[in-house]
């Protein structure tokens, strides 16, 4: 719920007239270039996901909570970014645009995303229990934990904490219940007194600009379903389905319209939701300490909206859909894992091992995927962190695999519903022929890893040599569909 923060500071100054919503990103960062339609985007297209551009958020989520990606690679990371869909009509979420966004908030006022934070929002409305990122951890700070399939936690390292953060504008915030009702309460009521007035007392601008609906997000009616800016916007009752991999019950079914603006955060070891109803002043917010075994934020949050406005359901269909959700989400990395070894033809690998072994690097060199030789067998290493290191096993013809289950993917803090193919490196690509070559020959200077499932092809194509680009890209083969969201 970080980008509520960020948009709002955002909102304060475009109130001042240092930014504008329609500034383009290009205007503040020159160096963000790009050949095609994404190259206009704008901070409004920032804040509310309408960019287009695919979130490429397994180029920076490694496991055990740790960020390994410098902040400095953002701007790099979204002028190379594939495009998933049209710039603003489609919604693709983006946590690095809102890691730009924080970056934007640096360079036009000068301080960090810390000292405003503390300058424009913390200290203004004196929150007391409201920290960002590497301010330190107290014994009052909740430790995180995953829940693994035999129902037991696994402690995990806290999310989102150190310095200078990558992505942190997008999630790093932390905070209590009673400091987000009280912030929640002020920011409502700039909402409500700016559509009538600019004159607010409290530190919110432009509430009832970054509250708009931006681009639709899938409504299944006729009522109003989009995201905002760093806010979802629905109009109840509704199916407020956006991030789920399930039809969760009608909220409100049979009570009366009203406005809830509203979002939710979902890492391992942290979750949470709250809603808005600005008409009434109410907020709800639900925080929890781990992302459990199913979607239990959401699920409890529609319980407590259901019973703060005194509309009748059915709490057997919730506590059903939970079991239902658990048990789809176990099955699911079972029927993968499974799927992976079916699909396993080679016994041995097709070259000898040697042949692997070596850093291969994406097209603008801020990630690299290290090939090590460890015992007689292949170990894929990403960003050469011990973290993430995993065994390889010959997979197909010059292919390998690593394999978790939800177990091991919960310790380790990874999301576990990944599906098959991002656990494949496929090595060799097909080069040009040259004047002497009648045919196009293997090169296995590059391997292919699926690392984004919004954009079509067999993935992204790293090489070898860290100077060479000339082949390294997306492939453009037909693939699956399919963002960490904070």
């Amino acid at each position: 719920m970080t980008k509520a923060f960020t948009t709002s500071m955002i909102g304060m100054l475009v109130e001042e007239g240092l930014l504008s919503f329609s500034t383009q990103l290009q205007e503040i960062f020159p160096e963000f270039q790009r050949q095609d339609a994404q190259a206009n985007i704008t901070l409004e297209d920032l804040m509310s996901h309408r960019t287009g551009l695919a979130p490429m958020d397994n180029l920076w989520f490694s496991s055990f909570n740790e960020i390994l990606v410098d902040r400095s690679q953002a701007i790099p990371i979204l002028s190379y970014a594939p495009v998933a869909g049209p710039l603003r009509a489609s919604f693709n979420y983006n946590n690095i645009a809102y890691e730009v966004l924080g970056q934007v908030l640096e360079k036009v006022t000068g301080l960090s995303y810390l000292d405003l934070l503390h300058q424009r929002i913390i200290d203004p409305l004196r929150l007391n229990r409201t920290f960002y990122a590497g301010e330190p951890l107290d014994e009052n700070t909740a430790k995180s934990y995953a829940a693994l399939v035999d129902g037991s936690f696994h402690e995990l390292p806290p999310w989102g904490y150190g310095d200078n953060l990558f992505i942190g504008a997008g999630g790093a915030v932390r905070s209590s219940v009673n400091d987000l009702l009280f912030l929640y309460k002020a920011l409502m009521d700039a909402a409500n007194s700016q559509v009538w007035t600019a004159t607010a007392t409290n530190p919110f601008k432009q509430a009832p600009a970054l509250f708009e609906g931006k681009i639709g997000v899938g409504s299944t009616s006729l009522r109003e379903y989009s995201y905002a800016s760093g806010w979802i916007r629905a109009q109840l009752p509704a199916m407020v389905h956006l991030f789920a991999d399930y039809w969760p019950p009608v909220l409100l079914e049979g009570g009366e319209s009203r406005l809830m603006i509203h979002h939710q955060g979902y890492i391992m070891g942290n979750a949470g939701i709250v809603s808005l109803f600005p008409e009434t002043s109410t907020a709800i917010v639900v925080l929890g300490n781990s992302a459990g075994l199913t979607d239990a934020m959401r699920l409890f949050g529609q319980v407590l909206v259901e019973t703060t406005f005194g509309n009748k359901f059915n709490t057997t269909t919730y506590t059903n859909l939970a079991r239902e959700a658990r048990d789809y989400f176990v099955q699911y990395v079972e029927d993968r894992n499974k799927e992976l070894i079916a699909n396993k033809t080679a016994q041995e690998s097709t070259n000898p091992l040697l042949a692997y072994v070596g850093k291969y690097h994406n097209s603008i060199g801020s990630f690299f995927i290290e090939i090590k030789l460890n015992g007689g067998k292949l170990q894929a290493s990403f960003l050469g962190a011990d973290v993430d290191t995993y065994d390889l096993q010959p997979y197909q013809t010059n292919s390998f695999f690593w394999i978790l289950d939800f177990d091991e993917s919960a310790k380790r803090a990874r999301l576990p519903w990944f599906p098959a193919e991002y656990f494949v490196l496929k090595f060799g690509c097909q080069s040009e022929p040259s004047w002497w070559q009648f045919g196009k020959e293997t090169d296995m200077r590059c391997l292919t890893w699926k690392h984004e499932f919004t954009v079509p092809g067999e993935g992204e194509i790293f090489r070898k040599e860290s100077g060479n680009h000339k082949v390294a890209g997306f492939s453009q083969h037909s693939g699956s569909q399919g963002p960490v969201d904070l």
